[in-house]
């Protein structure tokens, strides 16, 4: 399948490469930081960023916190 078409077909599902590559990423970071002790840069690299600011930068836009914040809070909550 091509690269347009594969586009075309996510568009149809009202989804882009780029949004299923982000949701991936998130979900994995949040499992990362509630299930083990490894860096934020560690993280990071795992899920596909090659700097650890642009990391923290996706991060707090996706879900309001920053990585460590995010783990902080769900330590206290637990």
């Amino acid at each position: 399948m091509s690269s347009r078409t594969l586009r075309r077909h996510l568009k149809n599902e009202g989804t882009s490469y780029q949004q299923l590559l982000d949701d991936v990423r998130y979900r994995l970071a949040r499992h990362y930081l509630l299930n083990t002790q490894i860096t934020i840069e560690e993280i990071s690299d795992r899920v596909g960023f090659s700097d650890s600011a642009n990391f923290r930068h996706a991060f707090k836009k996706w879900s309001g916190h920053s990585p460590k914040g995010f783990r902080n809070s769900q330590d206290v909550s637990s």
